[in-house]
């Protein structure tokens, strides 16, 4: 694929945005080798060797955030990295600064009150100003095509309304319907743009009916929900040895440590809901029972930073119910973990919508901890429904390309 692609991140100063924001200029600038920028992307899979995807060099990067500080300054305060690791990009960093980003009550405190926001506006208001945002973007750094993706924190749960339809929603715009979430505005405003959505938060934002229904109308692509880079993802590979070895599990125990923005905005129960909803959820589907016990817990450390401590026990019963356990102790660096993951959803929702996909693409669950479009939740399954989604889909182009080959052939035959 040719031409450059922009990419609006929704929480574009948050350590896993800014994050992957550095070390894409990282490797356009030569400063971190290809092999090290490749490690951890499933778009290097071999399942995807034939298809054409947008390469991280084409890709240009913006959108909003509460904080109207540049990339540099972000990624000094976040402290993912070393100063030194990016103090040669640090002129590329200081041009990618945010637009006013949008809240409504469901956001923390501070986001609300914060001097980067569009909060005296009426819903509609608002929208209209993200519309604009993303038209400008397009037009100032001439792109025909831009993703939108949603990095910023979980919002509060209760009070989210599940539209049934558009009319609802856009009768709830007009209304300012508290029920309206800032996250939907921006999938709104993304999907009226023609812009391709992805939602890497725990929020209800692409199960409302409404925007799934425009983003049929538009044919535009979604992918969803809650990205799944650690004590999640493990819940995935070793609930489904459990099930294939019949062992039955008797209870999960899980805790997490993580001193990012993050880790802040869980330690508040309001906005800690809905990411409960989604760790707690993965097993039972996966297991086919639900006599267990699953606790999950997180606590903000400050000391921590991004990087992430998760501690995990397991007990289950063997041949001739006899008990035993196994202890997991994962130390990951969260933003590190994800930002390949954000990467490789840009470049497949950017081919999605280049071959004609529209709304939710349920073969991308693998990213997921709460997929959307599939109740496949064992990892090995998820991969699967991955590699083969892309392998039947270039035999299809060869199958066509064939064909045309063969047509033109019979009409032209001197010519070949």
């Amino acid at each position: 694929m040719s031409g450059k692609v922009g990419v609006l991140i929704v929480g574009l100063n948050g350590a896993t945005a800014n994050t992957t924001v550095v070390g894409t200029i990282l490797q356009r600038e030569g400063v971190v080798s290809g092999s090290s920028f490749k490690k951890g992307m499933l778009t290097e899979d071999g399942c995807l060797a034939r298809h054409d995807l947008v390469d991280e060099a084409q890709v240009i990067f913006g959108g909003w955030d509460v904080t109207n500080a540049s990339a540099y300054e972000a990624a000094v305060r976040n402290r993912v990295f070393d100063g030194a690791c990016f103090y040669p990009i640090r002129y590329k960093l200081r041009e990618v600064k945010p637009m006013k980003a949008v809240c409504t009550s469901h956001d923390v405190n501070e986001a609300i009150t914060s001097e980067n926001t569009r909060n005296g506006a009426s819903l509609l208001h608002k929208v209209q100003g993200l519309r604009q945002d993303i038209t400008l973007f397009k037009k100032n750094n001439g792109l025909d095509e831009a993703v939108v993706v949603y990095l910023a924190s979980p919002l509060k749960m209760r009070g989210a309304r599940y539209y049934t339809s558009l009319e609802e929603f856009e009768k709830g715009l007009l209304n300012n319907d508290p029920g309206i979430t800032s996250a939907m505005l921006y999938a709104y405003a993304a999907l009226q743009e023609g812009c391709p959505f992805v939602d890497f938060t725990p929020n209800i934002t692409l199960e409302v009916p409404a925007l799934l229904e425009l983003a049929e109308s538009n044919n535009i692509p979604l992918a969803g929900r809650d990205g799944s880079t650690g004590q999640t993802l493990m819940k995935t590979l070793i609930g489904q040895m459990l099930k294939i070895r019949n062992l039955k599990l008797e209870g999960w125990y899980s805790t997490n440590i993580l001193g990012n923005n993050d880790g802040k905005v869980l330690s508040l129960s309001e906005h800690a809901e809905v990411k409960m909803r989604d760790k707690l959820s993965v097993l039972e589907p996966l297991l086919g029972y639900s006599d267990f016990h699953h606790s999950v817990n997180i606590e903000y450390y400050r000391p921590r930073g991004d990087n992430k401590e998760a501690w995990d026990n397991i007990d289950f019963l063997g041949w001739l119910d006899q008990p035993m356990s196994m202890k997991i102790n994962w130390l990951g660096r969260d933003s590190i973990l994800a930002a390949p993951l954000i990467l490789d959803l840009i470049k497949l929702l950017e081919y999605a919508h280049r071959i004609g996909e529209k709304g939710i693409q349920s073969h991308l669950a693998v990213f997921f901890k709460n997929p959307l479009g599939t109740k496949v939740r064992g990892f090995f399954d998820q991969y699967k429904l991955f590699s083969d989604y892309y392998t039947s889909l270039a035999s299809k182009k060869e199958k066509q390309t064939d064909n045309v080959a063969v047509a033109a052939q019979a009409a032209f035959p001197k010519y070949h």
